[in-house]
C-alpha cells in the first residue's frame, strides 16, 4: 500500500517521499486509518518502528481538512524528556514542510520568555514536557481551550518518572478533547490503568515481541577478552571503515574512558551522558550528525530520544541489564525502512546477558571473530548460572576477621577505651 491510498494530502505525501518513505509500515497503515476515522489509539511499539509518523501524519491531515485557522493551538503532544520533545518537533517539521502549519516545542531548562514569545506567534501543534507546560498554564501564558487532540508519547517512561499527577492535572485543563492517542513501549499495569482513564474505545495496535527488532538490523556478536575490549573496539571501527558509529556503554565513567582511548587511537570521538550539559550534548550530537565526529559514545539515559538518520552502525561495548534497553539501543539503526548493523562485544559477563536477549527474541545471534583477538573457548559456553556462582564465591564475606573462629576470639577479646576496658567488670 502507498501513502496515497491512505488518502493523505499530496503535500504530506511529498514530504514523506523526501524522507525516503516509499510505503507506510504496517503500524503506520493501521494507525493512520484508525485516526482518520476519528478513533482513539493505543499504540504499543518500540522506538524505530515509525510510530511518530503513525500519529503525526493524521494530525497534520486533520488540520488541513478542517481548515483550522492558524491562530489556534489544536494539537498537543506530551513527551517525557526534552530530548524526545526536540526529536518530535524535528520529525513533525519535516512532515509539514510543504504546509502552512506552525510547530513548537516547550520544555524545562530553556528560556521561558522565548518560549512564551513563540507561543504568542500562534502555533498549531505544541510538543511539551509536563513540568514546563503546567508552569505556562499556571501563568496563563498558553491557551489550551481549543485543543481537540492530545498525544501522550512514551507514556510508560512518563509513569516511570512519576508524572501521573501531572498528567491528571493536565487532563483537567483540556475541556474540548475529541481524540486521544497513547503511545508506549510496553503495556504494563500502569499503562493499562492510564489508558482506561484516558482513551475512549481505542483502536489497539501492538507490535509483538518477535517483531520489535527490525528485520533489516543485522545483529552480530564478537566474544572478546575483557582486557582487550577497548583495543578491539578501535580495531573493529578502523578495520571496517566505519565513518559513523554509535557506541553504547553502561556507565558515565566508562563512556569517558572509551572516548579517551578512541581519540588516542586517532578516531575522533566524543561522549554524551548525564554529567554533560544539555547544550554540550546538543552540540556534540549535531557534530556527529554532520560527520565531524566519527564515534559517539553514549549511556542509555543520554540516548533517550536520540534520532540520527542514516546511522548504519550501533555497537554495544557492553550489554545492558535489561533486554528492553538492548532493543532500544539497536533501534537507533535501520530506521525508516533502511538497513543497519548492531554489533555486541561480549566478555564473560556479557555472554550471559546475550543469552537472555536470544531467549527473548527467540533467535541465535552469530558469534564472529577477528584475527589477533582470540578468546578462550570456555567463555563461549559460559552461562549466567556459573557466573553467579563464581561471583558468590568470590565476594562471599568471611566476616570482619576472615572466619568464624576469629570472630569468636574477637568477641572475647576486651576493647580498651581510655582507662576502662570494655567487656570487663568495673572494679569497686
Amino acid at each position: 500500500m502507498s501513502f496515497k491510498k491512505l488518502k493523505l494530502e499530496s503535500q504530506i505525501i511529498k514530504a514523506c517521499i523526501d524522507k525516503g518513505y516509499k510505503h507506510p509500515t504496517d503500524i503506520q497503515k493501521e494507525s493512520i486509518e484508525a485516526l482518520l476515522r476519528g478513533r482513539d489509539l493505543l499504540l504499543i511499539a518500540k522506538t524505530g518502528t515509525g510510530k511518530t509518523a503513525a500519529f503525526a501524519l493524521p494530525l497534520l491531515q486533520d488540520i488541513i481538512q478542517n481548515d483550522i485557522k492558524h491562530t489556534q493551538l489544536t494539537k498537543l503532544i506530551i513527551a517525557p524528556t526534552k530530548e524526545l520533545a526536540l526529536q518530535l518537533e524535528k520529525s513533525i517539521l519535516s512532515y509539514s514542510r510543504y504546509l502552512d502549519i506552525k510547530v513548537a516545542s516547550i520544555y524545562g531548562g530553556a528560556n521561558i520568555k522565548e518560549q512564551i514569545r513563540v507561543l504568542n506567534s500562534k502555533v498549531n501543534i505544541v510538543i511539551a514536557t509536563t513540568g514546563r507546560l503546567l508552569d505556562l498554564v499556571k501563568q496563563e501564558k498558553i491557551n489550551l481551550t481549543k485543543v481537540d487532540t492530545l498525544v501522550l508519547d512514551e507514556a510508560d517512561t512518563m509513569l516511570d518518572f512519576g508524572f501521573v499527577k501531572d498528567i491528571e492535572q493536565l487532563l483537567s485543563s483540556l475541556p474540548n478533547l475529541k481524540q486521544n492517542i497513547l503511545s508506549s513501549a510496553s503495556l504494563g499495569p500502569k499503562v493499562k490503568q492510564l489508558s482506561g482513564q484516558f482513551l475512549n474505545n481505542p483502536k489497539i495496535i501492538e507490535v509483538k515481541a518477535d517483531d520489535r527488532v527490525n528485520e533489516k538490523v543485522d545483529q552480530r556478536a564478537y566474544p572478546v577478552d575483557i582486557d582487550q575490549k577497548k583495543e578491539f573496539l578501535s580495531y573493529l571501527i578502523g578495520s571496517q571503515n566505519m565513518t559513523q558509529a554509535l557506541v553504547f556503554c553502561k556507565t558515565k565513567k566508562l563512556a569517558d574512558e572509551i572516548t579517551d582511548h578512541l581519540n588516542l587511537d586517532g578516531l575522533k570521538s566524543a561522549a554524551v551522558h548525564g554529567d554533560k550539559t544539555q547544550g554540550f550534548r546538543k552540540k556534540i550530537i549535531g557534530q556527529f550528525k554532520e560527520g565531524k565526529i566519527q564515534v559517539l559514545v553514549a549511556t542509555d539515559v543520554a540516548a533517550r530520544g536520540l534520532d540520527i538518520e542514516d546511522l548504519y552502525y550501533v555497537i554495544n561495548y557492553d550489554l545492558p541489564f535489561m533486554v528492553t534497553d538492548y532493543l532500544h539501543r539497536i533501534g537507533r539503526t535501520a530506521r525508516a525502512g533502511k538497513s543497519g548493523v548492531a554489533i555486541s562485544l561480549l566478555d564473560q559477563y556479557d555472554m550471559a546477558n546475550m543469552q537472555d536477549v536470544e531467549r527473548y527474541l527467540k533467535i541465535k545471534i552469530p558469534r564472529l571473530s577477528l584475527d589477533g583477538f582470540e578468546v578462550d573457548k570456555k567463555i563461549l559456553s559460559i552461562s549466567k548460572k556459573n557466573i553467579i556462582e563464581k561471583d558468590e564465591k568470590k565476594i562471599k564475606p568471611a566476616g570482619a576477621f576472615g572466619n568464624r573462629k576469629k570472630r569468636k576470639e574477637a568477641k572475647r577479646k576486651p576493647k580498651v577505651r581510655g582507662k576502662r576496658i570494655v567487656g570487663q567488670k568495673k572494679e569497686r
